[in-house]
């Protein structure tokens, strides 16, 4: 994250005058099939009964998603089948991973040095991941790592899932068998089985709650965004997911963001609503962003997922809601992932094989 531009809201949270693309189509939608029922003499009710569910699916819920996102959901969530399995197999230093997807990667552990906070070493850590992902990024194209914080009673662990064909910055000495370990959870060498439920999923040991941290915009200046969330819960996993867009893909991708904000503004001009500061700010940010992109700096689609295990599902609930209570604290806003655990549990391991 360059610290010339700051966090802001995510591209994934983009409006047009105000509403979600898919909002403002479900309205206007809506709205259309209503009006021709009305200005017809002798409209069809299923018109009328079409515009309003139309209406309906467009309304917004405390948790961000439109009401017709939630149905999606759960629809998808009753007919796949309750049950995945997640195959890990080892070949010299590569990592295999099978789940919903395949992904091969190798293992990285960092080697900790003393207290880094005092040292200054996470600061060197950082821009050391930083140079990483630019170097990835003159790949054509799209290249994924990730990060993965694993917390238990014993200690924590720090681990990276690269490509095999790339090497990892200092202080990172090659450790495949920690990803297995961390992928399959202790369990079966060939295979294990998740079963899948509305707010969690359980293996053979324990159940797992999956979140994903969905903006980081409110977190103050100068305060790191997940420390206090790690101390939540003794047994909690962070896992960041990075994917580095190609050079020609990223400079293509920074302009059209910067077009579109700007025919937005212009939109809204014209339709007489007034240009906020938060418009304004976020089109100076995305303007700074190409400017970055251009001059070489990496381009990057991050996901943030906190696992949270439990050896019961009280243990579960209670822990759930120590971390949800400390992210809202700390500026973040978490997403519950109701009918997607399976989804996102496959997504958090390493190298992605979910996505």
């Amino acid at each position: 994250m360059s610290e010339l531009l700051g966090l802001g809201v995510a591209d994934g949270e983009s409006r047009w005058i105000g509403v979600r693309r898919h909002q403002a189509a479900l309205a206007i939608s809506g709205v259309g099939l209503a009006g021709e029922w009305l200005t017809q003499a002798h409209g069809e009710a299923f018109e009328l009964m079409i515009g309003i569910v139309l209406l309906s699916c467009a309304v917004p819920t405390k948790d961000g998603l439109t009401v017709g996102e939630r149905l999606l959901i759960a629809t998808t969530f009753t007919v796949r089948s309750r049950w995945t399995s997640i195959r890990v197999g080892q070949s010299g230093e590569a990592t295999t991973i099978r789940a919903r997807g395949d992904a091969t990667v190798r293992g990285y552990e960092l080697q900790h040095r003393g207290r880094l906070d005092l040292s200054g070493r996470d600061r060197l850590n950082a821009h050391a991941l930083a140079e990483f992902a630019d170097a990835l990024s003159t790949a054509d194209g799209t290249r994924h790592f990730s990060l993965h914080v694993r917390s238990s009673p014993s200690g924590v662990t720090t681990l990276l899932a690269a490509p095999l064909d790339v090497s990892p910055p200092s202080s990172w000495l090659v450790n495949s068998t920690s990803i297995s370990e961390s992928s399959r959870n202790g369990g079966d060498p060939s295979a294990s089985w998740l079963l899948e439920r509305w707010a969690h999923v359980r293996d053979d040991r324990e159940v797992v709650r999956v979140l994903r941290i969905r903006d980081f915009s409110s977190v103050p200046d100068g305060h790191a965004l997940l420390e206090r969330m790690q101390f939540a819960s003794p047994k909690l996993d962070v896992a960041l997911h990075v994917d580095v867009v190609g050079g020609v893909r990223a400079h293509r991708l920074a302009a059209r963001a910067v077009h579109r904000v700007g025919s937005d503004d212009v939109t809204s001009l014209a339709a007489g609503f007034r240009r906020t500061a938060q418009s304004s700010h976020t089109l100076e940010r995305l303007r700074q962003r190409e400017s970055l992109v251009v001059e070489g700096t990496a381009l990057l689609r991050i996901a943030v997922f906190i696992v949270i295990r439990a050896s019961s599902l009280q243990q579960l609930r209670r822990d759930v809601k120590a971390v949800t209570r400390t992210s809202v604290e700390s500026g973040l806003r978490c997403e519950p992932g109701y009918g997607r655990q399976a989804l996102w549990y496959c997504a958090q391991l390493p190298g992605g094989p979910g996505w």
